[in-house]
């Protein structure tokens, strides 16, 4: 898109003034002295042709007074009278030139003369308003009178017959007919500059636009160049941009890389379902209700804004590659929803790594458990013998051993339930539960170590107990996890409270004391220490497999990174919810919610 140029030259070109412009500025309040021009040129005419003995001299002092009248006037005018050329003044000139001419025609006793009224009397009966038309009626019959009354040479009205009458009538009526022209014609004038000041604003404006509409073409072209070349940068993750119908708009060379197809064989051509597993598709249709692969493929995103999971797409050659997508709407220039963006990451080997770690850590965890059980149970059997007794430093020894046995059990048993987790064997023995008496025990578990570090240990629990439906061992397990995380990483001095309410759960999630409509009963148990804390960057990474805070590698507490992980899976598996507020240096507080 560019902008329209419109020609300055052209714009700005004042038009052709019309003859009716021209005869308006003659008429114009401002040229009224300038009028006068072309009555002193008559004058001057006349003085030329009574030197040449062209025109009779019937009385030469009249002449000469008519003159001197007409060049004084005209002399004066341009002296004094041109500063006010609107004023009363600005009619003083025509009249003094029509008395001239009275003098010059009564000098000379000549009809031809009379011509020298024409100038002035124009004049006269073109200025602003109907008092120009009087005066110039009333100046001709004052002229042609003057003759007359000064009773030399030949009456104008014995040369003129009826001009006594006739002149001012015509002069009266045709001032009239010129005065209304003439005002037609200046209001005209004033229109026509009304619209050209109109015109030049609205071409500034244009220009402006145009200007305007130049530098946000530039400037969109050249944010369009950048997104090209940005997304064109993008050789390891695949972006592809759908209509809403999910026909391919955009194809960056990751696409490309990863699908095996040129640009020009994908854009407009084909669409996003193309590329992926159909049967995944139909699966993850008939799980979400909807009624087309495009529509389970948005599904997440239409509802919550994004969505990132792993789909499984198809190459061109037929290969299929484990792919984690991101999904997301995209809008137009005005907002409007115009389609789909999918980023996608390759997660292929990165997933089969893990396949590969789960099985091995599984494979192992099972190899190890069966010694160790068989460890345990001799030593148990060494610890228990009377027939043979121990010496203090051998039951010592053995009782380490023990310690780290069971220790290394725990160790395998955490291991084996990720892999159940990971692998969907994980199952419940769901039955009603007090979750009272599992955190009074968990309590008790935790007891002896939280004495020998000097954590102090309080519980806040329910009269008459706080029954869930779930599994007795995993709620103990996730409650266990829980307390002994406090414990451990609470200094000395510190404190960790424990405190399980029945509570009241909004279709939004918020929790509260009061039921309300709508609201499910929900059971909550806040586990709160005054410990180490988490930096606010790992909060969201605390339920992975194997991570560990910043803060309990700097403090070296002991760990492998398994029990909240085990925790989540366990809480989730119940419909229930883990929640993590801390910060560090202050303690950490984890609420799990669990409905009743």
């Amino acid at each position: 898109m560019t902008a329209v140029e419109v020609p300055t030259a052209v714009l700005h070109r004042p038009a052709p003034r019309t003859l009716r412009q021209r005869l308006s500025a003659l008429v114009s309040d401002g040229a009224v002295l300038e009028r006068s021009l072309p009555s002193t040129a008559m004058f001057a005419g006349a003085t030329l042709l009574l030197a040449a003995g062209i025109l009779p001299v019937t009385d030469g002092e009249l002449v000469l007074a008519g003159l001197a009248t007409a060049f004084l006037a005209s002399l004066v005018s341009r002296l004094v009278v041109r500063p006010s050329p609107t004023a009363d003044g600005a009619l003083v000139v025509p009249l003094a030139h029509l008395g001239a001419a009275g003098l010059v025609t009564a000098g000379t006793g000549s009809a031809a003369t009379f011509l020298l009224l024409l100038g002035p009397l124009l004049t006269l009966v073109s200025a602003p308003g109907r008092r120009g038309v009087l005066l110039a009626a009333a100046a001709t019959a004052a002229v042609l009178l003057l003759p007359a009354a000064l009773s030399t040479g030949t009456p104008a009205t014995e040369a003129l017959p009826g001009a006594l009458l006739l002149g001012p009538f015509v002069v009266g009526l045709g001032g009239l007919a010129v005065n209304e022209t003439a005002r037609r014609l200046a209001a005209q004038t004033a229109e026509v500059e009304r619209l050209e000041g109109q015109r030049a604003a609205l071409l500034t404006q244009v220009q402006t636009r145009a200007d305007e509409l130049d530098l946000a073409t530039r400037m969109l072209a050249a944010r369009a160049q950048t997104m090209t070349s940005v997304i064109d940068a993008v050789t390891e993750q695949s972006i592809i941009g759908t209509d809403r119908d999910g026909v391919i708009r955009v194809w960056n060379p990751g696409a490309e890389k990863m699908l095996g197809l040129p640009r020009l064989d994908v854009v407009r051509k084909r669409s996003i379902v193309d590329f992926h597993l159909p049967e995944e598709l139909e699966l993850a249709a008939e799980d979400t209700g909807s009624v087309s692969g495009l529509a389970a493929l948005v599904h997440a995103a239409q509802e919550h804004g994004s969505d990132v999971r792993d789909w499984t797409y198809v190459a061109a050659d037929g290969d299929q590659r484990t792919v984690s997508v991101a999904v997301t709407p995209r809008t137009d220039d005005r907002g409007v929803h115009a389609g789909w963006n999918f980023v996608g990451t390759d997660m292929t080997e990165a997933r089969a790594t893990e396949r590969m770690k789960d099985q091995f850590v599984s494979l192992i965890s099972h190899e190890l458990r069966t010694p160790l059980t068989s460890i345990l149970g001799y030593l148990e059997l060494v610890l228990e013998d009377e027939e043979q007794p121990l010496t203090d430093e051998q039951r010592s020894y053995l009782t380490t051993v023990e310690r780290n046995a069971d220790r290394l059990l725990r160790l395998v048993g955490d291991l084996l339930f990720t892999a159940q987790v990971d692998a969907g064997r994980f199952t419940l023995q769901p039955q009603d539960v007090d979750l009272a008496s599992v955190v009074r025990a968990a309590e008790e578990t935790a007891r002896v170590t939280a004495a020998t570090t000097g954590v102090e240990v309080t519980v806040d629990l329910p009269d008459g107990g706080l029954v869930v439906p779930g599994d007795a061992v995993r709620l103990g397990q996730a409650c266990d996890n829980l307390v002994s995380n406090a414990v451990k990483f609470t200094p000395s001095g510190g404190r960790v409270t424990l405190a399980l309410r029945p509570a009241w759960q909004a279709p939004d999630g918020e929790v509260s004391d009061l039921e309300r409509p709508g609201a499910v009963p929900v059971a909550q148990l806040s586990v709160s220490d005054t410990g180490i804390g988490i930096p606010s960057g790992e909060q969201g990474k605390m339920f992975q497999r194997f991570f560990r805070a910043s803060t309990a590698q700097r403090n070296a507490v002991p760990g492998v990174g398994l029990g909240l992980a085990i925790t989540k899976a366990i809480t989730t598996a119940h419909g229930g919810t883990l929640d993590l507020v801390s910060a560090e240096g202050e303690g950490t507080t984890f609420t799990l919610t669990l409905p009743r």
